[in-house]
């Protein structure tokens, strides 16, 4: 990770030089502000050829707070607490060009995009001296594997996006549907798969956590899935399935926290560290917005939350019909007015272990702007290094999990499609449901995945929003006063984006 940090800021700005074509706020140049990039990166030292590859990295992990938050509120699992009015209002389901967080999205991941360009061409250079074109063609594929996530996430927000092929054609490059966009995913994962490493993110020692063959398979099944190609869907995470890399933590609560990090269920990870010590360098993300101001931690000082992500009744009134416990527990942190809430509103009987404790002992007080937080999100105060504050700290962020693999071949299998490997559509769900301590199911059907997807994934970036976009079921994301049609699927590109790309203001083909 240090290497990381001493990396970066060469690698970003070449970046930089760029990045005028996407409008980028003045706040991303005043790092750089008045600083010449002369570089003294010696190519002839093949070794360093790792170095634009860990910059590829940084960008990746360097993701804006509202990222998350924006890509999750508008499923049935989350409401948009807070002040922020653009995230209220999409979460109603009213969406203006001129809304801040989404031109944030559209900045962020395309400043990435130019990020991942620059280090392919930096990783070009080392080439001839590196003498390993395996290795090279590797790190290609590692960033190739970025790109293809920051493109999905870009296509399931706005419907569709510019597909670069080279940084100096964006302005000519027409618009991609989203349809045309998730092809695009697939054909790239086909084609970097067979260079990266066939092993669990964990086990590589080069870049520990990083990206492998079935982090590609990952995300291609994703795209995939929202082709509704379900048997690309089952190929994909057959890869992943049957390769024997991959395992369900035991304790669903820990794999959030701490314990959680660079755990064998964890696919892809954002990560961060406070490198060990109480004090100086620390990379974070900022996990402040989704905790509850007002608590009262074990650890004396540990920082508040802001509120801004807050899970729903209808999520809670759902699992408590279920008689879910762990997963409950895991992803709902209560205040006193949330469990009065449940009690006036949830028609059945409330658990008596529900309380506005956690198991560590920290203290989640009533709070203006919530009644729950996403305990998904939330670091027990007894989890900070002695000298951190900071809410999360030293805390990574888990994106994409082996247990939505399962559940995505499971319901692929529900759909028509056929597998050749042993494991049955009854047996995926019920390997998550057991960790859960929930009973086995029999004949499950596509709406039995669907809402074990619900109860298993819930406030983690979105996944239950697209699901009931791909399925077209308004009727669950018409909830608690919100009416949703599929006219409501995709955000409006952003104003500050159609200024600069004139396509963008043709739409979507």
């Amino acid at each position: 990770m240090k290497k990381i940090l001493k990396y970066y800021m060469s690698v970003l700005l070449c970046g930089l030089l760029l990045l005028s074509m996407f409008s980028c706020a003045d706040k991303l140049d005043e790092p750089f502000e008045d600083e010449a990039f002369t570089s003294d990166v010696d190519y002839s030292n093949g070794e360093d050829m790792i170095l634009p590859m860990l910059g590829a990295y940084y960008g990746l992990y360097t993701r804006g707070w509202e990222e998350p938050i924006t890509l999750g509120l508008r499923g049935d699992d989350v409401n948009a607490a807070g002040d922020q009015v653009p995230m209220q209002e999409q979460d109603q389901f009213k969406y203006l060009p001129s809304h801040w967080n989404s031109n944030a999205i559209w900045q962020g991941h395309y400043n990435d995009i130019v990020n991942v360009f620059t280090a392919m061409d930096e990783i070009e250079k080392y080439r001839p001296a590196a003498a390993d074109d395996a290795l090279a063609d590797q790190y290609i594929a590692e960033c190739r594997v970025i790109r293809a996530y920051l493109y999905l996430n870009i296509s399931r927000t706005y419907g569709g996006c510019i597909v670069i092929d080279q940084l100096d054609n964006i302005q000519n490059t027409p618009v991609s549907n989203k349809a045309e966009v998730m092809q695009y995913i697939v054909d790239e994962m086909t084609e970097v798969i067979p260079n990266l490493m066939d092993l669990h993110p964990n086990k590589r020692d080069d870049i520990k956590g990083g990206i492998t063959s079935y982090t590609a398979y990952a995300i291609q099944a994703l795209a995939y899935q929202e082709m509704e190609n379900y048997q690309g869907v089952v190929h994909a995470t057959s890869q992943i399935i049957s390769s024997g890399e991959y395992e369900l933590a035991a304790d669903f609560y820990h794999l959030f926290k701490k314990a959680g990090k660079l755990d064998d269920e964890n696919i892809l990870e954002f990560q961060y560290s406070d490198f060990g010590q109480g004090e100086g360098d620390r990379f974070a993300f900022l996990f402040a917005p989704f905790g509850i101001g007002g608590w009262t931690p074990v650890v004396s000082g540990a920082g508040a939350g802001w509120g801004f992500y807050e899970p729903t009744m209808k999520y809670i009134s759902f699992m408590l019909d279920r008689g879910e416990t762990v997963r409950l527990e895991t992803s709902v942190v209560f205040t006193p007015d949330g469990i009065t809430e449940i009690q006036d509103d949830y028609s059945g009987t409330m658990p008596a272990w529900i309380s506005n404790v956690n198991r560590e002992g920290d203290i989640f007080n009533n709070n203006a702007r919530l009644n729950f937080g996403s305990g998904k999100h939330i670091q027990p105060s007894t989890e900070l290094i002695p000298g951190r504050t900071n809410p999360g700290s030293n805390k990574n962020f888990i994106v994409i999990r082996y247990a939505e693999m399962l559940l995505m071949y499971a319901e692929a299998l529900t759909r028509g499609a056929t597998s050749s490997i042993s494991m049955s559509a009854d047996q995926a769900v019920n390997l998550v449901r057991a960790r859960a301590g929930m009973s086995n199911l029999s004949n499950v059907t596509t709406e039995d995945v669907l809402d074990e997807k619900f109860a298993e994934l819930a406030m983690e970036w979105g996944t239950r929003f697209y699901d009931m976009v791909r399925t077209g079921n308004t009727s669950e994301l018409s909830h608690e006063g919100k009416t949703f049609t599929m006219e409501d699927a995709y955000l409006p590109f952003p104003a500050d984006q159609v200024s600069e790309l004139p396509q963008l203001a043709e739409g979507i083909n």
